[in-house]
This record gives structure tokens, sequence and C-alpha cells, in this order.
């Protein structure tokens, strides 16, 4: 329950993250400016909270290829996203990013030769086609909609960097990929040009991203993969709706038809996952007793 808790609040509070970047009204490299400086400082501070002031902890994370990694591809998903957010709807953009965790058990299937089971291809070919329909018919341009697949690709490949980590902290590799972003932008940012609603916005962003991160990397301690996955699909539903609310931006019937393939595929994946998990828990603690 507090897994389940932690996560769907932590997607909750991620969900405005696209409408966020629209309402601040800036250019791409300002916007990734002040977006690596949020991820960097709020979510350095909060280690640096968690461990008591004592650096050799994230010093100790960073210092494994694995971390830095971690951070490369982090930054690069973000770059990614926000220049598919400027070229595109959200409920694009979301429903790109939704097929993210897919993309993460594909590419471990490809690259570290794990073996998926027969739903995971099912589900790939599905999610291929809703990617099909809004490549074709979605809203904004073809480079937008194109870039909100690469996005979910580099997320996907983000997954399995952090599965890669084992049981370590995966938060000071995310606040250095918040640093990587913005050290690539500076030069090309303007960040004090912001408006008064720009500048709104970006005090939204600044709470926004290190909390949602910070609870949703909390989640998988306590609750299994598939569940998580699934509440990630949240993000989609609400995000769209907030673009709907505060922007007028309705999707189109092909991108709304897409993200039914998506999230039905989706859904329905991760379901049967969990009901494995779960029944494999059942049988061992029958065999522990």
């Amino acid at each position: 329950m507090l897994g389940m808790l932690l996560t769907g609040l932590g997607v909750l509070v991620l969900s405005p993250d696209s409408l966020l970047i629209r309402l601040l009204d800036a250019d791409i490299a300002t916007t990734l400016f002040w977006r690596g400086m949020a991820l960097a400082l709020g979510l350095g501070s909060y280690v640096l909270w968690r461990e008591r002031g004592d650096v050799r902890v994230m010093a100790a994370a960073l210092r494994r290829p694995v971390g830095w990694g971690l951070a490369l591809v982090f930054a690069l998903s973000n770059m990614a996203f926000v220049f598919t957010v400027a070229h595109t709807s959200i409920a694009d953009t979301l429903a790109c990013l939704a097929t993210a965790s897919i993309f993460a058990a594909v590419f471990s299937a490809v690259f570290l030769g794990e073996r998926a089971p027969l739903r995971t291809w099912v589900t790939a070919a599905a999610i291929a086609a809703g990617l099909l329909l809004i490549a074709l018919g979605g809203a904004g341009s073809l480079v937008g909609r194109g870039a909100g697949i690469v996005t979910a690709m580099f997320f996907g490949a983000m997954f399995v960097v952090m599965r890669a980590t084992g049981d370590g902290d995966t938060l000071p590799g995310l606040a250095l990929g918040g640093l990587l972003v913005a050290l690539a932008t500076a030069l090309f940012a303007h960040p004090f040009s912001l408006s008064a609603a720009g500048m709104a916005a970006l005090a939204g962003m600044a709470v926004v991203l290190p909390l949602a991160f910070a609870l949703i990397g909390l989640g998988p301690r306590h609750l299994p993969a598939p569940e998580v996955s699934l509440l990630m699909l949240l993000e989609t539903v609400f995000g769209t709706l907030w673009a709907v609310l505060f922007l007028g931006e309705v999707p189109t019937p092909t991108t709304l038809a897409a993200i039914a393939i998506i999230l039905g595929a989706l859904s329905i994946f991760y379901s049967r996952q969990a009901y494995v998990h779960r029944r494999a828990a059942r049988r061992f603690l029958q065999v522990e007793s």
C-alpha cells in the first residue's frame, strides 16, 4: 500500500510537467537550462539532507560508471522530452512517453540477453501500431512526433541503466543528469527573459520535478515493478487532461485512438505481470510455511 501511495502521488505531482513547460513560454535552451537547474538543485539538496550533509554518499554513487551512464541518459531524455513538447501536442508527447517501459523490456532482451515472454512482443506490436497512428496523424510537426518516439526510447534506456544499479541509489545520478542539462544549454539560454507568468511556472517546476522523481524513486522499494509501471500510465491521462483544461489543447481523434491502443495494451500487459508476480509470491510463501 505504501509503495502504491508513493508512486501514485509521484505520478500525480509529475502530471502537470508538460503543462508547466508550455506555461514557461521560453525557448528550448532556456527551458532546458531552468529544468536542469531545478532537477540538480532539488534532487541534490534532497540527497544531502537525507544523508545529513555527507557528500561522500553522493560521490560514491557517481564514482561508478553506471552512475555517469544514468546521468547521461537522463540528460538526453529530458532534452528530447522538452524538444517534443515544443514541437507537438502534449497528448502526443505523453502517449509516446507511456511506451518507455516496453522499450526498456525490449532493450533488456536485446542488449542484456534477458528472456522476454511472448506477451512482451505482442504488447510491443500493439504499441508500434499506436505509435504509427501518432506519427501519421497526430498534431504538431512530423519532427516533433518522431522526437516523441525517440524520447520514449531514451527513457526506456534510462530504466535499463537504473536496473543495472541494482539496489544502488539512483537520485545522485539523476541530479547529475540535471546538472549536465543545465551546463549543456547555459551558453544558449536566456535565463532572465522570463515573464511574470513564466517565473510562476518556473517556481512550480522547481517544486514538481524534484518532489515527483523523489517519490517515484521510492515507490519501487515497496511495490513490484509491474505495479509501478501501471501507475506511471496515469501521467498520460492526467497530463492530457491538464492540457485540455488549461490550454484548450484537445487531442485529435487519431491521437485519442492511439492513446486508447497504447494504454489498453500496456494495462493488459502490466495487469498480467502483476498477477504473475502475486502468484509467484504466494507460492513462495506456501513453500516457506
